[in-house]
């Protein structure tokens, strides 16, 4: 879902223009499970490498995972806001720029256009969210995420328990994610083992 939307949205030349303008600042290296905060909107955070997770801060549900280079913290520069942190899933390199020294940088280097291309990025992905999750069906938001999750393990061989997957990007019951994905194995459209996708065809568009 949105994994797979980001990163083929994802706008790299204006990324890369952007942390090449901060190369003179300090790196740090983030351990897995640590945490990176706008709790304190004096900082933007340049992230070089890594996997980070982004939750919402009333209630810890993530909102979307983004791997690579990406800027976080951008809405502080305008306002006061802590509504989403982020954790880091992977050893994680950062750079912390003051918001009025990245500000000013911005300015030196001409470099508001590509901040803008970057912020419509981030609005797109949260667009994208609220047209796939809200006032949708329970088995609509399970479909998505199976969808993704397929992608995913074909595409980046990644290890994902779907269960555990779409709990954490939903607000959706274990109960009825179990519900929902055991009708689709009895249908036959999934094979699910030890809570892994193993093979999956294509979804009924209602349940």
């Amino acid at each position: 879902m949105l994994s797979i939307y980001g990163k083929n949205l994802r706008p790299q030349n204006e990324i890369n223009n952007i942390i090449s303008a901060t190369t003179e600042y300090e790196e740090k290296t983030l351990k897995k499970w640590q945490k990176i905060s706008t709790a304190n909107a004096e900082y933007i955070y340049i992230i070089i490498s890594g996997d980070v997770e982004f939750r919402r801060t009333s209630d810890d549900l993530c909102m979307f995972t983004l791997q690579g280079q990406c800027i976080f913290g951008l809405s502080s520069i305008f306002h006061n806001t802590s509504h989403i942190y982020g954790v880091v899933r992977a050893n994680t390199v950062v750079r912390a720029i003051k918001r009025d020294a990245f500000s000013r940088l911005m300015t030196e280097k001409n470099l508001w256009p590509d901040l803008t291309i970057v912020l419509s990025w981030y609005i797109c992905l949260m667009s994208k969210r609220d047209d796939l999750l809200v006032a949708r069906s329970a088995y609509s938001v399970v479909r998505e995420f199976l969808m993704e999750i397929n992608e995913l393990t074909i595409q980046q061989h990644r290890d994902i328990n779907v269960y555990d997957y779409i709990q954490e990007y939903t607000n959706l019951a274990r109960s009825t994610i179990i519900k929902i994905l055991s009708d689709l194995k009895k249908g036959h459209y999934i094979v699910v083992e030890k809570g892994r996708l193993i093979n999956m065809t294509s979804l009924p568009e209602k349940y």
